[in-house]
């Protein structure tokens, strides 16, 4: 199939895989909060899908989510998800993380989505991953399944569709998980912040200590520094 001719930003990085492989944008929400998971999303697009939103026809304002307001980000949920031929979101616990790491937990947000898509598709062809970022996975055993159909992209979520679009996923889908927490522990305001690292959240934790979905990795030196 052609490229079609651009009306957006984005480059048509997906079309050079379809013959082979099914591409697959990745991405990742809350890298850095004090508290609350890991949210890593898998996004894949049918190639007339594909080709209608770089004409501008569909998901009209789509880009990495930290370009957008939050209600442009829950407007677009709904429309990727209808609009996808595939998608996932999962989370890493706090718990994870504090055990094994932010790159690792990232490594099996990444592996959980592969191997559930890998299963729904009953596809002839195998996964194409295009994951944002830069990162180094050589270290753990379990990427060596992947490397080979994986691509990293810097900017990912600014230049590629699909990363742009699981960014989406990803944040919307961590963000009403923390807002629905907040119900549970209200004392620390997690609707308002979002597990980061504000002053307001550094404030509640020094009045109120850790809660269970706090990362003790991350606010270790925040509380050393006190």
């Amino acid at each position: 199939m052609p490229e079609p001719k651009l009306s957006s930003y984005f480059e048509p990085e997906e079309y050079r895989f379809y013959s082979e492989s099914i591409p697959c944008g990745i991405d990742e929400a809350g890298r850095g909060p004090y508290a609350g998971p890991l949210s890593v999303a898998l996004v894949s697009f049918s190639q007339n899908s594909l080709t209608q939103i770089l004409k501008g026809k569909i998901l009209k304002g789509l880009t990495d989510s930290k370009k957008l307001s939050e209600k442009k980000r829950e407007s677009l949920y709904p429309e990727i998800l209808k609009t996808a031929q595939f998608s996932y979101r999962t989370f890493i616990s706090p718990n994870y993380i504090d055990r094994e790491g932010i790159n690792r937990a990232v490594l099996e947000g990444i592996l959980k989505c592969a191997k559930l898509i890998n299963r729904s598709t009953q596809s002839k062809f195998p996964l194409k991953l295009l994951i944002d970022g830069n990162y180094n996975f050589n270290r753990y055993p379990e990427w060596a399944d992947l490397k080979g159909y994986s691509t990293f992209y810097t900017k990912g979520d600014l230049r590629i569709v699909s990363i742009a679009a699981a960014s989406i996923l990803a944040k919307v889908s961590r963000d009403r998980y923390m807002i629905s927490v907040s119900k549970k522990y209200p004392i620390y305001r997690f609707d308002q912040h979002k597990g980061y690292g504000t002053k307001l959240h550094e404030e509640l934790i020094l009045l109120h200590g850790l809660s269970d979905i706090h990362r003790r990795s991350f606010t270790r030196k925040f509380l050393e520094q006190i």
